[in-house]
């Protein structure tokens, strides 16, 4: 199962150096002060192998501060599954209501995502789709009986198979205080944490060619230290790279949720987002020092963690991260980015054959 994971993981690796590509060869950037913050985005992520996904039912639900801690801070890949368009909403800047508001509320979506350099993932496919913002819910179950619990569920599993995250954290709870729409995604995602995994849910899936996918750690929000298992401080470190804290620059995502009147100024100052780890494929903690506790964090880690048995693998898991390395610390330089990425998609292919070749082996 490492084996098969690791090589997906590869892949993906494949899948994001053209975008270091694309964006070395531009001749226009976005700059604060000596910083190229356009390259710094799509360099960063290949300093780390985890990923995370942040699921809501409405635009405007993800939580930005940490969106931005995790994509932009740590360059973990992070993505914003929202269940639907938030056609129910208010509009404080036009008259546009349903499925009007609809679209609206899904281009500022994407444009906000943009700034928390974020994937968006959306369960609802149009503005005809069952899984609809039809205004204030109150219950799962009447949420799920209006958008067809099957369907949303199913769109679901699929797309933490497509997006395999190693962890998985709902915008909110599943309390009465709530509105019905934030409780059937709670209540759908912390099924998903055994089901995505289970090749007999939905075994359709695997027909198309999508594998089972195990989530490490589910979190859900918890309100203060004291009930968290893991705090992140958001606002105290101002990025060198962005000229702003991460809750700063969450707000700035906010800000273009323009019909919600969403976003507001914070100053430099403490700020924690406190997460309380439910499930996990290791033993739950009393406490963590950070939300990667128990995961691997790179290739070089991954290869620490490999049998003696797959010693053949070891070495190139470890070139591999050194050539990302070597592209990371290529940063501002463009040419020198474009020239170790080079190298780098060299290493990462001879590594996917040499995977390749052990699970073949053993399988």
């Amino acid at each position: 199962m490492l084996r098969r994971k690791l090589l997906l993981t590869l892949m993906a690796v494949i899948l994001l150096l053209p975008l270091v590509f694309t964006e070395s060869v531009k001749t226009m950037a976005v700059k604060n002060g000596n910083h190229d913050v356009d390259l710094w985005k799509v360099v960063t992520p290949l300093t780390t192998t985890t990923s995370f996904l942040n699921t809501g039912a409405h635009p405007d639900d993800e939580r930005s501060h940490l969106l931005a801690y995790l994509s932009l801070g740590k360059g973990v890949r992070t993505g914003s599954l929202i269940a639907n368009r938030g056609e129910g909403g208010q509009n404080e800047i036009g008259t546009e209501l349903g499925n009007g508001l609809g679209i609206i509320r899904s281009e500022e979506l994407i444009e906000a995502s943009d700034v928390t350099n974020v994937d968006l993932i959306m369960l609802s496919e149009d503005i005809s789709d069952p899984i609809y913002d039809f205004g204030f819910s109150k219950s799962t179950e009447e949420t799920l009986h209006e958008w067809g619990e099957e369907i949303a569920y199913e769109r679901l599993i699929r797309k933490i198979r497509e997006y395999r995250p190693e962890i998985v954290f709902p915008s909110f709870l599943d309390v009465d205080s709530q509105h019905g729409h934030h409780r059937a995604i709670n209540v759908l995602t912390e099924r998903a944490f055994e089901d995505a995994a289970d090749p007999t849910v939905f075994p359709e899936h695997l027909e198309e060619g999508l594998t089972p996918w195990q989530i490490k750690k589910l979190y859900f929000p918890a309100q203060s230290n004291s009930n968290a298992t893991v705090s992140i401080e958001v606002g105290n470190e101002i990025d060198d790279v962005y000229g702003k804290t991460y809750a700063q620059l969450g707000e700035d995502s906010r800000y273009l949720h323009k019909s919600q009147g969403m976003g507001r100024e914070v100053p430099v100052a403490p700020l924690y987002v406190h997460l309380d780890l439910v499930k996990s494929v290791h033993p739950i903690p009393d406490k963590e020092e950070t939300i990667f506790d128990s995961l691997d964090f790179s290739f070089t880690e991954v290869a620490e963690r490999l049998e003696r048995s797959d010693n053949q693998i070891k070495g190139v898991l470890k070139n591999v991260q050194s050539a990302l390395d070597a592209v990371v610390k290529s940063y501002p330089s463009r040419e020198e980015v474009l020239v170790n990425a080079h190298g780098a998609i060299g290493e990462v292919k001879k590594a996917i054959v040499k995977v390749e070749k052990v699970i073949f082996q053993k399988s």
